[in-house]
This record gives structure tokens, C-alpha cells and sequence, in this order.
């Protein structure tokens, strides 16, 4: 792996009204690209892990990806990059998502409520929507060194409604 393997780029898109629409973090090697994404979908809340197989490289890129509970099934051979993913994960939710079923996420909800923002069964934690740019009525944030194609090849395979909204418009760091 290559030191920017240990720098997760992410995007977020968040819709006042309507709640987070996706929210994605990965890392990139020299040949692949490899993460997380949720967000709702048409069944409701949707989580996966993903590799983007030859993002990089010259070949054709290939898609896998494994629901949550799938991350040690064999979906990927390497069990060195399923513990990368958990860990990016569980980092990336850390610091940036709460869900609104955890008992220790009340006050993030009672600032949404007072706020009169959407909320879903994810959200954004309250204090990062500041890092947003609220002139859309999508509201994104993408991290330094984001690549929008990484996003484009994840939304015509992901089950997340916004696959077909993406515009490619965002708001950089």
C-alpha cells in the first residue's frame, strides 16, 4: 500500500428536507480503490463495502462490493483489506455520521429537530453540516484529493437513490 492509501477521501450529500441522500468514504492504492458508502435506497437504509478492481490501472475497472455483514465471507481474498475497510468504517462513522436509533446520539437528533432538518435512520453529525455548502438544495461536502469518477462508477452500480441524481456539482473542502 502507498502512504495516500492511508488518507480516506469522502463525499457526503445531505438534502435539508429530505436527510442524507449517500455518504461515502475510500482509500486508493496504486491500482484499486476501496471503501464504504450508505444511504437510502429503495428497500431503506443501504451499506456496503466496495472495491473499484483496476481503478487505476489499464484494464476495465470491476465493482465488488459486500453488505456490512458480509466484510469476512470471502467477497475479497484479502483479509488485510477487510480489516482496512472496518477500520475506515468505523473511523469515517466515527467522525462524521450518527445513527438516530443510538441512544447516545440524542443530542444530535434534539439539534435537528430544533434545526428542522431531515432526519433518517443516518445523518450527518449536526456540527459538520458547517463544512457544507447550503446554496443547493443538495447540500455537499467532498475531502481534499476526492475523485468524482470514483463517485460516477459507484452510482451506476450502487442500490442508493442517489445514483441518479448525482450532478457532479460539490462543494471542495
Amino acid at each position: 500500500m502507498t502512504v495516500a492509501a492511508h488518507t480516506p477521501r469522502i463525499f457526503i450529500a445531505y438534502a435539508p428536507r429530505a436527510g442524507l441522500r449517500c455518504a461515502l468514504a475510500y482509500l486508493a492504492t496504486v491500482h484499486d480503490v476501496y471503501g464504504w458508502f450508505t444511504g437510502p435506497g429503495p428497500e431503506g437504509l443501504e451499506s456496503r463495502y466496495f472495491v473499484l478492481e483496476d481503478y487505476y490501472g489499464t484494464g476495465p475497472t470491476r465493482c465488488v462490493a459486500a453488505r456490512d455483514d458480509e466484510l469476512h465471507s470471502g467477497w475479497i481474498p484479502d483479509e488485510a483489506r477487510c480489516h482496512a475497510l472496518a477500520e475506515l468504517q468505523d473511523a469515517f462513522v466515527h467522525e462524521w455520521l450518527f445513527y438516530r436509533g443510538d441512544p447516545a446520539a440524542a443530542a444530535h437528533v434534539q439539534r435537528y429537530v430544533q434545526s428542522e432538518l431531515a432526519l433518517g435512520d443516518v445523518n450527518v453529525r449536526f456540527e459538520r453540516l458547517a463544512r457544507f455548502d447550503p446554496a443547493q438544495p443538495t447540500w455537499t461536502y467532498a475531502s481534499p484529493g476526492f475523485e468524482d469518477g470514483v463517485l460516477e462508477a459507484l452510482a451506476a452500480e450502487w442500490p442508493l437513490d442517489y445514483a441518479a441524481r448525482y450532478t457532479g456539482e460539490r462543494h471542495p473542502a
